[in-house]
């Protein structure tokens, strides 16, 4: 512990010298606007839908924006939200902070000219990350939200808050993080928007995975041991989807799931369609588009499927940040069944409680998550629409 803590101080002490290193250009583009955004893919689409709303006002017409993204996402932002930006920047995040020549690179090009804007929406900022580019980067109005203290000390907040000219103001309670990016957007444009929940309008087309049976999407990885809900009980609701409902079974997730993939095979005493490390992001939105049912951890997946609309997404969660990403309120998305850890189906409220706006990271074992109780979820969904189905059709035949 000592050891790692010092190897995470002498990192910090050489990005102050790289960035006292770094010399930004003083010529401001006219009319320019620089959007950063350099959070995961799940982020992005909780947040893509307001570059049209930013790029399309009255107060920054004739703008040329550049986007600094993260390049985890950039196979969905060049189909989907290209159109908006004139120039893009991709950072290769863990990248960026793993190895110190392509963050001085980096850094080299971000700061290569000025804008007259900045806009850095994100909630929970990151001082060695977020604020300390938007420092570096030359601009007459450098607009940010005022955030909280997930990513950030004290100290760092109060310094890095001087980094913009100008700090939006932010709830103080837990919000969902779609209605997060809305109140920024609305706060900077001063005027209501009217979306109310992520949404992918184009429908992904051209998949050459295009299969003549029925499925099933499962996504078994996670960023962390304490999302993956344990192999076993995922083979024991697929065997029970193909059983009764005739779903079979695929596999989705990026390349750094493939250990869980392979293990997966070994619970199964059924045929699968693995994936897995084999789509890209645009591919894996057409598999997802097509599928009958979704289960997944607590991922990018869950957001992506209900920006296309889909009803039947079912997320095991052990309640991190509970109520930021996940449950999704009822009003952004009926679709999305969240199916937590029993302490939070005791009493959810009091769980939200315990939360603050800096987001709660709790050790609850996801596996204390029954498969019984998913299948449970996902057979009084199924059923519940084929009810309401023959029900309607059963009032059209009257």
């Amino acid at each position: 512990m000592m050891i790692r803590k010092l190897k995470t101080i002498v990192r910090h002490l050489i990005y102050a010298l790289m960035n006292r290193l770094i010399r930004p250009s003083c010529r401001i583009g006219e009319k320019s606007l620089l959007l950063v955004r350099i959070d995961l893919i799940g982020d992005y689409v909780l947040f893509r839908n307001f570059i049209q709303a930013l790029k399309q006002d009255p107060q920054y017409q004739g703008y040329q924006f550049t986007l600094l993204g993260n390049s985890a996402w950039r196979d969905l932002f060049e189909k989907l939200d290209a159109k908006f930006c004139e120039e893009v920047i991709w950072l290769d995040l863990e990248r960026f902070n793993r190895s110190l020549v392509y963050r001085f690179q980096k850094l080299r090009e971000i700061t290569r000219q000025g804008y007259e804007v900045v806009v850095s929406p994100v909630y929970s900022r990151d001082f060695w990350n977020v604020d300390s580019i938007v420092k570096l980067v030359r601009a007459r109005e450098k607009i940010g939200s005022a955030g909280d203290f997930s990513n950030l000390t004290m100290r760092q907040k109060r310094r890095s808050d001087r980094y913009y000219t100008r700090l939006l103001p932010a709830a103080g309670e837990v919000v969902f993080e779609f209605n997060r990016n809305r109140e920024f957007f609305e706060n900077l444009l001063n005027r209501p928007l009217p979306m109310t929940k992520p949404e992918i309008a184009q429908q992904p087309s051209g998949a050459s995975f295009d299969p003549s049976f029925d499925y099933a999407v499962f996504f078994i990885g996670g960023s962390s041991v304490s999302k993956k809900w344990g192999l076993g009980n995922f083979a024991q609701v697929g065997r029970h989807l193909l059983d009764n409902y005739g779903l079979e079974i695929v596999l989705c997730g990026a390349a750094s799931d493939r250990p869980d993939a392979e293990a997966l095979a070994q619970h199964l005493d059924f045929g699968f369609t693995d994936l897995v490390g084999k789509t890209s992001l645009w591919e894996l939105a057409q598999v997802v588009a097509k599928a009958g049912l979704m289960l997944s951890n607590d991922t990018m997946a869950p957001h992506l499927a209900a920006a296309l609309g889909k009803d039947k997404v079912f997320v095991v969660y052990s309640g991190n940040y509970y109520g930021r990403c996940l449950p999704y309120p009822r009003e952004t998305s009926q679709g999305v069944h969240v199916i937590c850890h029993p302490q939070i189906r005791r009493d959810p409220q009091a769980f939200k409680a315990a939360s603050n706006a800096y987001g709660y990271v709790n050790r609850l074992d996801i596996n204390r998550i029954s498969p019984e109780s998913v299948i449970d979820e996902i057979d009084e969904v199924l059923l519940g629409q084929a009810r309401a189905e023959a029900e309607d059709l059963g009032r059209c035949v009257a």
